[in-house]
């Protein structure tokens, strides 16, 4: 069972002080990896023997875990408090089977209380070695040292993904809220290292071996990233392994929290290698003959 399947099922059977605890680990990440029973008690307001009952429960439910510090949150205590946030602010109601499981995120299906469907997407940045992470991605400072003591790493880890979560959310809603016409997914909401989107049902692109209208889609999709570009925002990670294609045959952007503003100071570099990607992966897999400058002029003069 998955943390987020974990936290789903106690969720429902905590009580309104386990939750208070909870959000009190949550608003303490940034400034402690660890919390002393009194640190709770003063920080929630609740008697050091109420602390005491409660702890024990979140414990025995796989939400915190003591160490020589005190008490941490761990993942599934982080999925719990992100799954109580969206519930309370009735953004969430229900959440269903894994739609995808990553190497840095997994994905439910969801349902709202007016039945909408959604996808809930944790992150899980981290889960993959270190090396690999900081190879890969830019997302704040990735590289968790392999000397740094496991607490710490998880409290890196639990950090690096609310921050990602709130980059790709940040990202998204910019766009929504100035009506970008691009193919991307909507944003409901977010719950620390949760982003709750409009579910999309498709194939990313890297398993799809045919396409009818290959440059079509191609051109979709420079026209899509060249709307963000003119929003002021470049993906930043833009290739075969981000793009999922519909039933229809459309071709829409996802998994955003590497995206950057246009005046990062590597703002150029990071738009070329997007479109550079995407190009050379189409000539790749379709025969596609579109040129990577005519694509990168084509993207430059949507903004």
């Amino acid at each position: 069972m998955s943390s987020a399947e974990i936290a789903a099922s106690v969720v429902r059977e905590l009580e309104p002080e386990d939750f208070k605890l909870l959000k009190v680990f949550g608003s303490g990440l940034k400034g402690h990896e660890a919390l002393s029973k009194s640190q709770l008690a003063a920080f929630s307001k609740m008697h050091p023997d109420i602390v005491d009952f409660r702890i024990s429960k979140l414990q025995r439910s796989g939400l915190i875990v003591r160490n020589g510090r005190g008490y941490s949150l761990v993942m599934a205590g982080l999925d719990a408090l992100a799954l109580k946030m969206l519930a309370d602010r009735d953004i969430v109601d229900a959440m269903g089977k894994p739609i995808g499981v990553g190497k840095e995120s997994d994905v439910y299906e969801a349902i709202s209380g007016t039945s909408q469907r959604l996808a809930l997407k944790f992150f899980r940045i981290g889960r993959t070695s270190f090396r690999d992470v900081q190879r890969k991605r830019s997302v704040g400072s990735a590289n968790a040292p392999s000397s740094m003591p496991a607490q710490r790493r998880s409290h890196h880890w639990l950090m690096v993904n609310i921050d990602a979560a709130k980059r790709e959310f940040d990202a998204l809603e910019r766009l929504q809220l100035r009506n970008v016409q691009a193919r991307i997914p909507n944003v409901y909401g977010r719950g620390m290292h949760c982003v709750v989107m409009g579910r999309i049902e498709g194939t990313r692109l890297v398993n799809v071996k045919k396409l009818d209208e290959p440059d079509s889609v191609l051109e979709q999709i420079l026209y899509d990233v060249g709307s963000v570009y003119g929003a002021g925002i470049i993906n930043a990670d833009l290739s075969e392994y981000n793009v999922l294609i519909d039933a229809a045959g459309k071709a829409w952007i996802i998994d955003w929290p590497q995206s950057v503003l246009t005046s990062h100071p590597n703002a150029a570099y990071l738009i070329e290698r997007d479109v550079r990607n995407v190009v050379k992966f189409f000539a790749r897999r379709f025969r596609c003959k579109k040129q990577e400058d005519q694509a990168l002029k084509q993207v430059l003069q949507a903004r």
